[in-house]
């Protein structure tokens, strides 16, 4: 039986479902039971897993905020108090959001990271969060118009892409309509190449750039359902350059 899937990048419900589709009626009676029973099972161990370790997560935070707090607490109000080290702490990421918006600010954010940067043992860690939080936040960019496959690195070998600019006319890049692609690298995508090529050769794809993104990061774990059937290509469009 065949059942129908939802799009997993809008809904965990698709994902889901897709792990517990049934195998086919084969065996006896006892055995496709017992399969059935299994995988629920294990549906049900990966839907609690997240949350577990969720919860897991803020309880560890929220204790650990109330303790490097604590001795505030203690020396103010004279007694411990539950929660105003999470309270301290969303006031300072508001206060640290608006000095490094400021001039003043941004120059003593890049004087700060000059410096770690120079630190042997703390660089390659301040470096690789910091690269997670610009691929986060390459998730909300609105500089990306449509992900696209191309031939890349060389023919035959399926790519996937971003396109930043399309021109309509002849251009420097391209005697024909062209676009500018930008392919990122996994697992990191604020990383890649820019490649020029005409409109012709891109294969646009029926997916959002954020699931482009979602798929580039998780490295093909989290591939969108519309990928995985076989759909006719989407015509670029065009603009003036």
């Amino acid at each position: 039986m065949t059942v129908a899937m939802n799009d997993p990048d809008q809904t965990n419900d698709g994902f889901f479902r897709r792990l517990a589709q049934d195998e086919p009626a084969e065996g006896p009676t006892l055995r496709r039971i017992g399969r059935w029973i299994r995988r629920r099972f294990a549906v049900g161990f990966l839907v609690v897993l997240p949350m577990v370790i969720t919860l897991f997560f803020a309880r560890f935070m929220f204790r650990l905020l109330d303790e490097w707090f604590r001795p505030i607490s203690d020396r103010i109000f004279g007694m411990e108090i539950p929660g105003l080290g999470f309270v301290v702490f969303i006031i300072a990421l508001f206060v640290l959001g608006i000095l490094a918006t400021n001039i003043l600010g941004g120059r003593l954010l890049d004087f700060f990271e000059r410096r770690v940067s120079r630190i042997p043992l703390l660089s390659p860690v301040y470096q690789g969060a910091r690269q997670i939080t610009e691929a986060i936040q390459i998730r909300g960019s609105t500089d990306f118009r449509k992900v696209v496959l191309l031939d890349f690195p060389r023919d035959g070998l399926r790519s996937v892409g971003f396109v930043t600019r399309e021109f309509a006319a002849p251009t420097r890049f391209c005697s024909e309509p062209s676009a500018l692609v930008f392919v990122p690298t996994t697992p990191n995508p604020t990383t890649g190449f820019l490649v020029a090529l005409p409109q012709r050769e891109l294969e646009v794809l029926d997916i959002t750039v954020e699931q482009g993104v979602k798929l580039l990061i998780s490295g093909g774990l989290l591939t969108p359902a519309q990928l995985l059937s076989t759909a006719p290509s989407v015509p670029t469009s065009t603009e003036t350059p």
